[in-house]
């Protein structure tokens, strides 16, 4: 029997599905309790819904006693559950969030160099998309697709936030949201909980980062999931459910609890170089104009500001450090003291 100790889940598609599951919700409330007894079990819920949007969304579940300890919400920012409510954890989220920085300017480079180099040795081969986040290449045959396809998984290795996808011709190199990843893996250090001791639960490309083994010793996907997440669980030697959204979470947790993992992948699973390379959805403001960045004083002096925060959080410059808390200390004070007076 598997000893889990933090339990992270995706909500839209894998807690709540598209048909009712109503029925279910007093078994996972059930197995969720049983196992908190036995283990001081941790229960985050992971989304890409604000904190607003999860709590109406989530409604029908807290209605029959369901409460995460913690929500992970907009892909990063974690909130934990309080007498206020859930409330933020403001040093963790900016650590997140200058990781997420960080990694989006390794992302970057990657793909530049990446798109010389096939440019440079390929011929027949080309540019579909090329964007900061994302290089989509066509080539004259699918063997040089596919030679092209093992010399990029290769390099990829040494990012685990961008993933190559072939389909048919195409290869597609795109960095998968992984602020998801980044987030468990803060929440678990934060608690104290080891990599091996997590299981994650997802069925989207926004969980793959929390799916591949890096952040969780134990993954698992419901049978509704995207066929790259199931083919990302497979690899990890994860569990892959028969059962759609909440159904398929319980067979997850059950079966690490019964120590019988299925890692198959379903006898009607298609690898995606076989597929057409899906075209992303046109937005509805098509035709307007994009937001500007904004790259004034102040945006500056903020980001400035946020770094030097997440490195006084961990006594990076203990000089320095009481004078750059003290800011982020009475705003935090003033903030427990203004929801003390509404209550």
């Amino acid at each position: 029997m598997a000893d889990i100790k933090l339990i992270a889940t995706d909500l839209d598609g894998t807690l709540i599905g598209s048909i009712n599951e109503f029925p279910l919700y007093n078994d996972f409330r059930d197995e969720i309790e049983e196992m908190r007894g036995n283990s001081d079990l941790v229960w985050a819920a992971c989304t890409g819904r604000t904190l607003a949007s999860f709590r109406g969304f989530f409604a029908p579940m807290r209605t029959m006693g369901l409460v995460p300890d913690f929500v992970i919400a907009s892909h990063a920012y974690i909130y934990s559950f309080t007498q206020f409510g859930y409330m933020p954890h403001i040093l963790w989220n900016l650590r997140i969030r200058y990781r997420a920085w960080y990694e989006q300017q390794l992302v970057r480079n990657a793909i530049d160099d990446w798109y010389e180099t096939i440019s440079s040795v390929s011929v027949g081969v080309t540019t579909i998309r090329r964007r900061k986040n994302r290089l989509s290449l066509r080539f004259d045959s699918e063997e040089s697709a596919d030679v092209a396809t093992r010399m990029l998984d290769e390099k990829a290795g040494s990012y685990p936030h961008l993933k190559v996808f072939r389909y048919s011709k195409e290869v597609d190199v795109r960095s998968v949201p992984f602020t998801k990843g980044l987030a468990v893996s803060e929440l678990a250090r934060r608690i104290g909980v080891r990599k091996e001791d997590v299981l994650t639960v997802g069925n989207g490309h926004n969980d793959i980062s929390m799916l591949d083994g890096e952040v969780a010793g134990m993954v698992g996907c419901p049978s509704n999931s995207e066929p790259e997440v199931i083919e990302t669980v497979h690899k990890a030697g994860g569990h892959i459910a028969g059962g759609r959204a909440l159904g398929g979470t319980l067979e997850v947790l059950r079966a690490y609890r019964s120590g019988e993992v299925n890692s198959d992948l379903p006898a009607d699973w298609q690898p995606p170089s076989m597929r057409h390379n899906p075209q992303p959805k046109r937005s509805s403001s098509h035709g307007k104009r994009r937001k500007r960045k904004f790259v004034g004083v102040a945006g500056m002096l903020g980001l400035a500001y946020t770094v030097l925060l997440v490195f006084a959080s961990v006594n990076l410059i203990p000089f320095l450090s009481p004078l750059i808390m003290a800011p982020y200390r009475f705003v935090e004070k003033l903030l427990i003291k203004l929801l003390g007076l509404m209550m």
